[in-house]
């Protein structure tokens, strides 16, 4: 028992070790990864590529599927927020993971969209893509949101879960972005 405990608290401050080195003294995130390229279109059948970071100071890519009932009830409060940041020029993005699996999963998003007053672009993966299999494939639960700087750069950590109950992150974020 002594041994598991011991363990298990070895394990806890390597966890904590390899985290700090993470962010600096002060707290902030100082990683940037590059976010996958794409060309794709948005459930309107209108192209979006990789070049849309650079048109702002940062973006929120929020993916979710149609089978998840808290991608889908977040989504007014992310058309609240995209209406909000697009005058401090931040955008939004959704990406509607499965809806390019057949013309059912896309009708569906689409009306999952209209229903609840979504006007923020939505993009289609492909299956086949690269940008799906190499990434949006790998995401392990939805909803899932990155803030993405105008160089194409993820700041910081996936967001996982409601975006608007994690607002403060968001926001820092963001504001890394900008700097």
């Amino acid at each position: 028992m002594l041994r598991r405990i011991a363990t298990l608290a070895a394990a806890a401050l390597l966890g904590a070790a390899l985290l700090a080195g993470c962010s600096s003294p002060d707290g902030e995130l100082v990683s940037k990864t590059p976010f996958p390229e794409f060309s794709a279109v948005d459930t309107d059948g209108e192209s979006i590529g990789s070049d849309v970071f650079g048109d702002w100071d940062a973006t929120i890519v929020n993916f979710w599927n149609n089978g998840c009932g808290t991608c889908i009830a977040e989504m007014p409060e992310l058309e609240e927020m995209y209406q909000q940041f697009k005058t401090e020029n931040v955008n939004l993005i959704g990406v509607a993971a499965d809806s390019g699996e057949s013309d059912e999963q896309l009708a569906c998003a689409r009306d999952i969209l209209r229903e609840k007053g979504v006007t923020y672009a939505n993009i289609s993966p492909s299956p086949e893509s690269s940008f799906y299999q190499d990434f949006v494939k790998g995401l392990t639960g939805y909803p899932t949101t990155y803030i993405v700087d105008r160089e194409g750069n993820i700041i910081g950590a996936p967001i996982i879960g409601n975006v608007k109950a994690q607002e403060q992150t968001v926001r820092e974020r963001i504001e890394r972005a900008r700097s």
